[in-house]
């Protein structure tokens, strides 16, 4: 089941955006799921449903907007430094 959510959007942000009004729909999901995935609440394999992306299309969406969990570079250092401890 979906919500439909309506907003009212400024022009200037609209402008700003340089958006079309027609695309507005889908880039404020995408910025929904975006802040989901950074907080955490949502996970990759929900980003890749909501959007209807294949797994590296979800990689890609994901990397493209930056959208890194703090604990993914954590786990990246700690899992660098256990291969560099191995690798001696």
């Amino acid at each position: 089941m979906a919500a439909t959510i309506e907003i009212s959007v400024p022009d200037t942000l609209v402008k700003a955006l340089g958006a079309n009004p027609a695309d507005l729909s889908r880039q404020m999901l995408e910025a929904l799921i975006i802040q989901s995935y950074r907080a955490g609440k949502i996970t990759h394999s929900h980003v890749a449903e909501m959007l209807k992306l294949n797994r590296w299309q979800t990689d890609e969406f994901l990397k493209n907007a930056q959208a890194h969990r703090s604990w993914e570079s954590e786990e990246f250092a700690a899992d660098l430094a256990t291969l560099r401890r191995v690798g001696k």
